[in-house]
């Protein structure tokens, strides 16, 4: 997989696989590349679905309030306005392809790619509530 742009976001490495231009806006496909213990804080958005694919390693999904063991080939969903997040549970570097639809998240993760956490925690905030995302924290 070539992706069409790259970038880090919050520790974790991102490649853009498709963007919602390529596919007339209907999904978007990114690869996060998580170190061990590595994933988002636990969040929902108000417009997407995610679809997650573990690519390598091993990682745990929370959806709906519980927690779901993945190893590599098998893979999960989430719908549109549930808590969930993933974090990668191997000892080494894991990838976890996402299946974004309707896409428009890829220009989320982008845009945030330049913050830092803690001390852009408000910029975070602020782009996040433009794009649905709302963190539990």
């Amino acid at each position: 997989m070539n992706p069409v742009k790259s970038f880090n976001v919050l520790g974790a490495h991102v490649d853009v696989i498709t963007t919602g231009e390529m596919t007339g806006g209907r999904t978007c496909v990114v690869v996060e590349t998580s170190p061990p213990g590595g994933g988002p804080p636990p969040h929902s958005h108000q417009n997407e679905d995610e679809t997650f694919y573990v690519l390598e390693g091993e990682y745990e999904i929370l959806s709906e309030g519980k927690w779901h063991k993945l190893t590599k080939g098998e893979g999960a969903h989430s719908n549109r306005g549930v808590v969930h997040t993933f974090r990668n549970s191997s000892a080494g570097t894991g990838k976890i392809l996402i299946v974004i639809s309707p896409a428009g998240f890829e220009n989320y993760l982008e845009e945030i790619s330049v913050l830092s956490i803690p001390q852009d925690m408000p910029q975070l905030i602020a782009i996040s509530d433009r794009y649905g995302v709302k963190f539990v924290l």
